[in-house]
Parts: C-alpha cells; sequence; structure tokens
C-alpha cells in the first residue's frame, strides 16, 4: 500500500469514526427509535364502548408507531387491576400504561410497578400518587370542566328566572371522573343561584342501574324536577327511558320538557341530540392515543412533562350536532 493510498484509508477510518460518534450522539439526544418498545395498557376494562374504543385506538397508535402493544382488561374490578400489573411488570414492559379503577383502590398499581422498575403512564381519570415520583404523567380529559359544561349548559337552557330542579346520576364512587364531574358542576353551580341538586342517585354509568334509579325518581317526586345531570351518556340516554315511559317530554325545557345533559359522546347520545330528546353531550374523548404516546416518547428522550396532560373536548348539542356525527363511538 503506498503512502498515499495510506492516509487515504487513514482519513476515511477517522472520518467514519467521526459519523458514528455524531450519530450515537445524536440517538441519545432524540431517545430510542421507533419500533424498539414494548408497550402494556391495563384497562379499566368496563363493558361499554368508551374503553373499548380507547384500548382499540391504543392498538392503532402502537402499531403505527412499531411498538409490541398488550392490553389487559379488569373487568372493572381493582384486585384484579393488581393482579394484571404484577403480570404486566413481570414481563418487564419500557412503560405500563394505567386506567385506574379507583383513585385510591388502583393506587398500589403505581408501587407493584415501582418496585418492578417499570415507569407508568396514567390515563383516563385520575389516581393517588405524586406525579415525578409514582407516575411520570397523567393523560386524560378535565373532568371538573367537563363537569361545570354540563352545568352551564343546563343553566343555559332553562335561564336564570326560574328555578331549576335537577336530579343527579353519578357514577361509581371513588372514580377519578366521578369526583371530577360532581366537583366541576357544583362549582359552577355557585354562579346560578337558581339552580339546586334535589336528588342524587346512582347510575355507576351502567344503564340498568340508571334506568331504575330515574324510575325510582319519578316515583318518589314527580313534578318536582325539570333537569338532569348525568355522569355519562349510558346514564343519560337511560334518563331518557325513563322518563319517556313515564309519560315525560324531555328536549329544551320549554312546554315544560325536562333538560336532560350527560357527556362522553356515544353514538345513541348523539342520535338523542339529533331528534331533540338529549339537549346536550360534553365530549369525553377516547381519541387521544397519540398523546399518550408523544408522552411516551419525550419520557424516553429525557424531556421533562407535565404533571398533567389535557385532553381537549367540547360540547355537542342541537346548533352542531350535524357537524360532530363522526366523533360517535
Amino acid at each position: 500500500m503506498g503512502a498515499r493510498t495510506k492516509v487515504m484509508f487513514v482519513v476515511t477510518i477517522a472520518i467514519a469514526l467521526l459519523v458514528a460518534s455524531s450519530c450515537s450522539r445524536q440517538g441519545g439526544a432524540e431517545g430510542p427509535k421507533r419500533g424498539t418498545a414494548t408497550v402494556a395498557y391495563s384497562s379499566v376494562g368496563d363493558p361499554n364502548a368508551w374503553f373499548t374504543t380507547f384500548a382499540g385506538e391504543m392498538e392503532k397508535e402502537a402499531k403505527k408507531r412499531g411498538y409490541t402493544f398488550t392490553v389487559v382488561h379488569a373487568q372493572a374490578k381493582i384486585e384484579k387491576q393488581i393482579a394484571d400489573v404484577e403480570d404486566l411488570v413481570a414481563q418487564k414492559p419500557d412503560v405500563l400504561i394505567l386506567g385506574p379503577i379507583d383513585v385510591k383502590g388502583s393506587a398500589p398499581c403505581l408501587g407493584v410497578a415501582k418496585k418492578a422498575g417499570v415507569p407508568v403512564i396514567v390515563v383516563n381519570r385520575d389516581i393517588e400518587g405524586e406525579p415525578g415520583k409514582d407516575y411520570v404523567t397523567r393523560v386524560y380529559s378535565d373532568f371538573e370542566w367537563v363537569g361545570a359544561k354540563e352545568a352551564e349548559t343546563i343553566a343555559k337552557a332553562l335561564g336564570p328566572d326560574k328555578p331549576i330542579k335537577i336530579v343527579e346520576l353519578h357514577g361509581t364512587s371513588g372514580g377519578g371522573n366521578t369526583i371530577g364531574l360532581a366537583k366541576g358542576f357544583r362549582e359552577e353551580m355557585k354562579k346560578h343561584k337558581n339552580m339546586e341538586i334535589v336528588m342524587s342517585r346512582p347510575g355507576n354509568y351502567d344503564r340498568v342501574t340508571a334506568l331504575e334509579s330515574m324510575k325510582n325518581v319519578v316515583q318518589t317526586m314527580a313534578g318536582s324536577f325539570n333537569a338532569v345531570f348525568a355522569h355519562s351518556d349510558v346514564e343519560g340516554v337511560a334518563a331518557i327511558q325513563s322518563l319517556k315511559e313515564k309519560g315525560y317530554r324531555t328536549g329544551d325545557g320549554r312546554d315544560n320538557s325536562v333538560v336532560v345533559v350527560s357527556n362522553g359522546g356515544l353514538k345513541d347520545a348523539i342520535q338523542a341530540v339529533k331528534a331533540g330528546d338529549l339537549y346536550a353531550t360534553v365530549t369525553v374523548s377516547p381519541y387521544y392515543a397519540s398523546q399518550v404516546f408523544d408522552a411516551f416518547d419525550g419520557f424516553r428522550s429525557g424531556k421533562k412533562l407535565p404533571d398533567y396532560i389535557r385532553v381537549e373536548d367540547f360540547v355537542i348539542d342541537g346548533s352542531n350536532v350535524a357537524q360532530h356525527e363522526s366523533f360517535a363511538f
């Protein structure tokens, strides 16, 4: 090998090493490339359309990014969720996505994951724990905002000049969404002195329970209410069915109709808005898998994340239902 050839060979090797070093540094700055992560998701597993839609969105987004994805449904049972999380973190995923069933009841899942060295991103609803220590961040709808919007919408429908007597069909006790909805609604009520909750009954995000509760309300309080605050579309649609069976009209408050407002975005609810039976539904979007995975990617790359990442929602009523039909799930 001649001297000139030797020099060129040494220079080529040096350049290659510099490029490799640069790529390595860039990889460290940008985090691991997509397609190399394993993601485990512990779902509440309640058999309603919201949870199945969200789980489906998560699976699609994971596939899009080339990630290995596993989901286990807890069937809304706290003991099962804790056992599920123990099984999931034993497989050493790169992240555990946790949808808590209960603020306090699901909190032990965080300790299980921490002991296994698996970072957690909380979705769907709140949990008891310290951000940055027990979990990376939380990503879900602002339920206090949703509750406040339901109160504001009822106030708008019935106006400030007559008493607004409200029946509340609340969700399962202890759930972060139930707590947030109730708090937000009551805070907004303080701005409207003519609003009063005259009865609060369990709906538990369940059609049969909500039907029975509304039936009991009608029997004991006939004519003593003019609005229903439902903690979900399942309960709102059930309330409408129960009221109609007892001869009530539901709608915009005119002609003695009962104003029913709920939240979610279910197909049945949006059709009820179109028909004029449900006054409005405030969305609780299940379409935010990209925000969850963006948070995960940011965490892996060393980005400092906020304690809470909000999912944006909006009100669907008679004025805009036609343009938002595609939101339905």
